[in-house]
């Protein structure tokens, strides 16, 4: 969210608008407090104190003025903006959809449940949605009781940083980092540990396409370090000598990684956007994704498709037939895979951010007119 608020308030300044970010502060929560009393009073700072702070320096700005929140799970602050020009930014409904009872693979809490409860009802007062995808935009018309005055649809931007390179260079720079060598590729994912990323089906979908193939490469896995369970299934797994995590990479690595990757694997359960999807895509790399929204529609013609995973019982049967995807198109001929390769290239043009901060300047003036 820091780095979409900054591309929004950057790229608006640059436009000649006037921008000001606003955030809670840690007034109360400061450091050197025990962990768990600092987190109750972080919640004081943002939903208590933050709250006056907006409604005062409000009063202080012209009516012309138009109060941006960055991301629906803000929404319990709406209702001191809803009679201001305002707009919401609508990314991910999956910790809501969860709360409900929608997301069978992530229980919530009773606490999980009334927090989102509360952002719920926050965004729900709001008039005027912008939503990163079709699909966050459907879902959003399911939780509101009432028509929004005004709702947008704009894609995210992506980093003009992804871009196609010299694929032995990338892998030779990869093979360096590692300490091994990958100069015939690999497999890739990007991703953190939320369980709708679904890392352990990446290990589970390798472990099934290495029983079928012929010509094995490793698999990279690029995110924060493993979480417990998803230690226990690289533990498990028969092949984990050709697994290899890589935490918290810088900008250059994971470039480098994408351009170098014969394969990218993206087997989401749900997603907000799919950002490596399309990050893969500009960067050369073939990608295999869940034929789900919004991965589809990120993807589009260009990516190549696999089932959701049904349920964590069914994970087994699900990796051995997506590992048939997986084999077949590692077999596609070199013409082949530079149409699917071209394919990307051309889908991840509509991600171009200069075209993307167009849209939401021209929503946001919409509002204000």
């Amino acid at each position: 969210m820091k780095r979409y608020c900054s591309f929004l308030s950057d790229g608006l300044r640059s436009k000649g608008h006037e921008t000001k970010i606003v955030s809670p502060k840690a007034i109360l929560s400061k450091d050197g407090m025990p962990k768990k009393l600092k987190k109750w009073l972080r919640y004081i700072d943002s939903f208590i104190l933050f709250p006056i702070r907006l409604f005062v320096e409000s009063k202080k700005l012209p009516k012309s003025t138009l109060y941006v929140i960055t991301d629906q799970a803000l929404g319990m602050w709406v209702p001191v903006l809803k009679n201001k020009n305002h707009v919401v930014h609508c990314h991910d409904f999956t910790a809501l959809k969860s709360s409900l009872g929608l997301m069978i693979e992530n229980p919530t809490s009773w606490t999980g449940k009334k927090y989102q409860h509360l952002i719920l009802n926050g965004f729900s007062k709001a008039s005027n949605f912008i939503c990163i995808s079709k699909n966050t935009e459907k879902e959003l018309l399911h939780f509101l009781h009432t028509a929004p005055h005004k709702l947008g649809q704009v894609y995210n931007a992506l980093d003009p940083m992804f871009k196609t390179g010299d694929a032995t260079d990338a892998r030779n720079y990869v093979s360096e980092h590692l300490g091994l060598d990958v100069k015939n590729g690999y497999l890739m994912h990007v991703g953190g540990n939320d369980f709708y990323k679904n890392r352990t089906g990446v290990i589970a979908l390798y472990n099934a396409w290495r029983k079928q193939t012929n010509s094995p490469i490793p698999l990279l896995m690029i995110g924060y370090e493993p979480s417990e369970i998803l230690q226990k299934s690289y533990d498990r797994s028969p092949y984990k000598e050709d697994i290899h995590f890589l935490i918290r990479v810088d900008n250059e690595l994971l470039l480098k990684a994408y351009q170098g990757c014969r394969l990218f694997l993206f087997p989401s359960l749900t997603e907000g956007f799919g950002w490596p999807v399309a990050e893969a895509m500009a960067s050369g790399c073939p990608v295999i994704t869940t034929n789900r929204a919004p991965m589809n529609e990120v993807g589009g013609n260009a990516a190549i498709y696999i089932e959701r995973c049904p349920s964590p019982e069914a994970i087994i049967s699900w990796a051995s037939a997506s590992a048939e995807i997986v084999e077949t198109t590692l077999q596609l001929t070199e013409n082949e895979r530079d149409t699917v390769i071209k394919k990307g290239l051309e889908q991840s043009k509509k991600f171009n951010g200069e075209a993307i901060l167009n849209q939401i300047e021209v929503f946001y003036q919409s509002i204000l007119a």
